[in-house]
């Protein structure tokens, strides 16, 4: 029977590559207004070109996120995109939430490229999901 982390590993198809690991750094400025939470999740991008690179998603709020690569995506874009949401109540079990972003700055520090990003599309049970976290977070 087929895993949550199974559903996150076959949005995009193929095995998942082992994700870059963030250092802390302070968000970039970006279009969200509200504060955002720090997050240490996984996330999958799908380019223009159908490449499918792995990223971390640094920090979170209600309308967007802050993501790290080692491998730039292209600003100012929609893009697909498959995020591991941890479940509120066991984090052994994740959730796969899948919408388009529209990305607003990049960043290079160091090896790492921030990505500054607002939701153009969300499903309402993944966006209820990821706000739980937010408001979960921000206590």
């Amino acid at each position: 029977m087929p895993s949550d982390q199974d559903d996150v590993d076959n949005l995009f198809g193929g095995a998942p590559a082992a994700p870059p690991t963030p250092f802390p750094a302070k968000p970039s400025a970006d279009h969200r207004k509200e504060s955002r939470v720090r997050a240490n999740w996984r996330a999958r991008v799908l380019l223009p070109d159908q490449r499918i690179v792995e990223l971390n998603i640094f920090d979170l709020s209600e309308s967007g996120m802050g993501l790290i690569s080692e491998i730039g995506i292209p600003p100012f874009s929609v893009l697909t995109i498959a995020l591991a949401v941890p479940d509120l109540n066991d984090s052994k079990r994740i959730t796969a939430v899948r919408g388009t972003i529209k990305t607003t700055h990049m960043t290079v520090r160091g090896q790492f490229i921030h990505c500054g990003c607002t939701w153009a599309e969300i499903p309402a049970d993944g966006r209820e999901l990821i706000n739980q976290w937010v408001r979960r977070l921000r206590k």
